[in-house]
């Protein structure tokens, strides 16, 4: 029972031990592990959007100062046309401005009111339509923002923005190395528990050998020979569920790499090769600022000062010019769009003219905000508060990297007193298993205690591994805690 619960420690720490049919095969160190999950790793990839993202937001806040171009066209028919007033309307009441217009064209032209009134005649209305059926407009109008105090602070906050992109990136690079640091340790520990317990097994299985011999002999009890095949299948049980639980722990590395779960990986470094790039050092210096949670919430301050700044610039003015140029046109029938006529003067002299008329307008807009309610003040009030609450957040953030670093520090410290004695443990249980064994081929030693010194000293050889492997996951917390890269 208890080497079950020893191998149960090592759920997601084993590595994969059946071959399967993969599309290839990886061997790397922890270092091209690393390097790898760079590269393929999702989180990373999505990091890398976001850096281009920043520069694509920054390029559109500057493209609002910048002259912008557009060209519109419209095109209208009027199955229902709009009918202006009656015609005695035009003429009868002499007061309004329309009557008094028609009356001096008709005073020198009197054609004008026989045209007029024969239209009316002649449509059985007196009403009539100054609009054509159809209609077309177009139009090109060229803008330039003047002044306006809410991009001139968004300028500044643009270099910022690209820089919370780049510490988050460098933050997602520190997740995705500690991720696949402490996957490849597991991995490793796992590796190195399979070859103690296949060691193990081979012993017992060559001891089991020479006992049922000796049995056969009529020398020894078959107890004896019974006592050795327990520990044998017990082993065989505890490599067998470990095979299975390993395999998760590869595919647990090849996800924090990146890596397709159909391809098998090799890892390079053992357990002592890693256990050797550990140095106790001494007593590290904690300090905040090394951190890039830090820098990123320092960062963040200063975008929430610009955002307060720009909801306070609502209040000022802002000035716009433009320029703008159009073409209209009326005609009876569509076709008559492309068409142009002849006008022949009595001198002999002709003109072509279209149904297009050309219009152009240059202007200069100013807006002066006056009176909204108190909602640009409620709105600069919402950005102060985003602004505390993130101030709130960088000081709560030092109080918990500086407690996340004691914790680190203590776990560190005492992986490393839990290792010298797994290890002076395991190494003691070796010599009595070899003694055990020494004495059991003399025949002055009994198979109850070479057995039961075996079980001691594969279950020690696991809590040595796993003491290593807490060494390891130590440093690489204490390492993320200091903020080292």
């Amino acid at each position: 029972m208890k080497a079950r619960w020893l191998i149960i420690l090592f759920l997601f720490t084993a590595v994969g031990a059946n071959a399967q049919q993969v599309a290839s095969v990886k061997a790397v160190t922890l270092k091209e592990a690393v390097d790898f999950a760079m590269e393929f790793n999702n989180t990373m990839k999505n990091a890398r959007l976001d850096q281009d993202y920043a520069k694509a937001y920054n390029r559109e806040i500057m493209a609002t100062g910048l002259p912008n171009i557009n060209a519109e066209l419209g095109y209208n028919y009027y199955f229902k046309r709009p009918i202006s007033p009656a015609f005695n309307q035009f003429f009868g009441d002499t007061n309004t401005s329309s009557a008094k217009v028609f009356s001096y064209l008709a005073s020198q032209d009197p054609n004008i009111q026989n045209i007029l009134y024969n239209s009316m005649i002649q449509s059985k209305d007196a009403a009539f339509s100054f609009v054509l059926p159809h209609n077309i407009s177009s139009s090109i109008t060229v803008s330039q923002l003047i002044f306006d105090g809410r991009y001139f602070i968004g300028l500044k906050a643009t270099k910022d923005f690209t820089r919370v992109a780049r510490l988050q990136k460098d933050l997602s690079e520190l997740d995705v190395k500690y991720n696949v640091t402490k996957a490849y340790y597991q991995a490793a520990a796992a590796n190195e528990a399979v070859l103690k317990l296949g060691e193990n097994l081979k012993l017992v299985q060559r001891l089991l050998t020479e006992t049922r011999a000796i049995f056969q002999q009529g020398l020894i009890e078959e107890l004896d020979v019974d006592r050795l095949a327990l520990a044998e299948a017990q082993l065989q049980s505890q490599i067998t569920q470990q095979a299975q639980l390993s395999k998760l722990a590869y595919d647990n590395l090849k996800f924090q790499m990146g890596m397709s779960l159909k391809d098998e990986l090799v890892l390079k470094d053992n357990l002592d090769d890693l256990r050797a790039q550990i140095t106790v050092d001494a007593e590290p210096k904690f300090d905040a600022t090394q951190r890039v949670e830090t820098d990123l919430l320092e960062t963040t301050i200063r975008i929430r000062t610009y955002d307060v700044a720009q909801r306070r610039s609502g209040y000022f003015p802002s000035m716009f010019a433009f320029l703008n140029y159009g073409w209209q046109a009326q005609a009876t029938k569509f076709g008559d769009f492309f068409k142009s006529t002849t006008t022949y003067y009595p001198d002999g002299d002709t003109r072509k003219s279209t149904r297009w008329f050309d219009q152009g307008l240059v202007g200069i807009t100013l807006k002066l905000p006056i009176f909204d309610s108190g909602a640009r003040l409620a709105n600069m009030k919402q950005a102060k508060v985003n602004r505390q609450k993130t101030i709130n957040d960088l000081e709560n953030f030092k109080n918990a990297a500086e407690l996340q670093f004691r914790a680190a520090l203590s776990s560190y410290e005492s992986a490393l007193i839990d290792e010298a004695n797994n290890k002076r443990t395991s190494e003691l249980s070796e010599k009595i298993f070899r003694t055990n064994q020494i004495k059991y081929k003399e025949g002055v030693g009994s198979s109850f205690e070479l057995v039961q010194s075996e079980n001691e000293n594969a279950a020690n050889h696991v809590k040595k591994i796993q003491s290593t492997l807490a060494v390891l996951n130590a440093k690489a917390d204490l390492d993320k805690a200091l903020g080292i890269k």
